[in-house]
């Protein structure tokens, strides 16, 4: 789907990072600043609209600090149904989509809607970075350290709780941290060295890893023990929940994963998961990756150094 814009990107050299590795965001540099730019929208995840706005913002938000960079200032990206939506419910997912992008320190400059039968919404964001100390997923070395900074999990909840297999406190603990910006996340990594990132959505665990190793030319080593997840996934998964993108992420990553251990089909079902609003995926030598765990912990986040990066061929694999 990218393979037609490679080559404008590279056709002009103000492009810092453009579609060939497949990044969080495009770069461009503009008067000695790095501009980052992305776009992202969701379905809804949640009966509150407004909280469903908070975490679609957050959720778009994280690729400008998956590049670190802070938000600038965002536009609304609105597919809303003509008929069929309770009053005050679109105006309330747009007040929660601004109560982050405040949060940010962006500004709100409008935006775009549509007509669609399935209610979506998200945002267009612009940041900036500074272009010698961006993170990049193609930046990861031999013998770092790979920081995960959410729990995974976020699919086969968000569906569970859509078929009324998981109730509203259920999903709670998972829409703290999908509301929940990475901004803490980005600024520590940044301060710590770090120069190789990524945030894990929708093609989950796996997917996202493969992208930093293809990008990096490195390998990936997980282990799965260490991985956090959210509480009630395993249970919800060996019931039978799944994801339409599950099946997906698995065949993406055929050939180049590798299970160096014995797992149940829900615990692989967790590899592939698909998130929203997902941790960023850092990679950083091992002293300050011990660091960065430490302080988001005590700031309350559940981040958790995951595995390493190794030689080899890219590939992501799992003991």
């Amino acid at each position: 789907m990218l393979s037609p814009l490679v080559p404008q990107g590279g056709r002009d050299g103000r492009v810092l990072v453009g579609p060939e590795t497949a990044d969080d965001a495009g770069v461009f540099l503009h008067n000695g600043r790095a501009l980052v730019a992305t776009a992202d929208f969701i379905t809804p995840v949640c009966d509150d609209p407004r909280r469903f706005g908070r975490v679609a913002a957050a959720n778009a938000l994280s690729d400008v600090y998956a590049m670190g960079g802070r938000p600038l200032f965002a536009l609304n990206l609105c597919c809303f149904p003509q008929a069929d939506v309770p009053e005050g419910v679109l105006g309330e997912i747009l007040a929660g989509a601004n109560e982050k992008i405040i949060e940010a320190g962006a500004v709100l400059m409008g935006g775009h809607s549509v007509r669609d039968p399935e209610l979506k919404f998200g945002l267009a964001v612009t940041g900036e970075a500074d272009p010698e100390r961006l993170m990049t997923n193609a930046a990861a070395r031999f013998g770092d350290t790979l920081v995960l900074t959410k729990p995974l999990g976020t699919g086969v909840l968000i569906n569970a709780f859509k078929f009324d297999k998981l109730d509203e406190a259920g999903l709670e603990p998972a829409l703290v941290q999908l509301e929940r910006l990475n901004a803490d996340a980005a600024d520590a990594a940044l301060r710590l060295g770090a120069r190789a990132a990524t945030d894990v959505t929708g093609f989950g665990l796996v997917g996202h890893a493969l992208g930093m190793a293809r990008a990096s030319g490195v390998a990936m080593r997980f282990a799965f023990e260490r991985l956090p997840v959210h509480p009630r996934f395993e249970e919800l998964a060996r019931s039978g929940i799944t994801t339409g993108c599950t099946m997906g992420n698995r065949e993406h990553a055929a050939g180049a994963f590798t299970l160096l251990r014995e797992l149940g089909p829900e615990q692989e079902e967790l590899l592939f998961d698909p998130q929203t609003s997902g941790g960023l995926l850092v990679a950083l030598p091992e002293g300050p990756a011990q660091a960065l765990v430490a302080e988001l912990s005590a700031r309350g986040h559940r981040a958790t150094a995951i595995g390493e990066v190794i030689a080899g061929e890219p590939r992501v694999e799992i003991h």
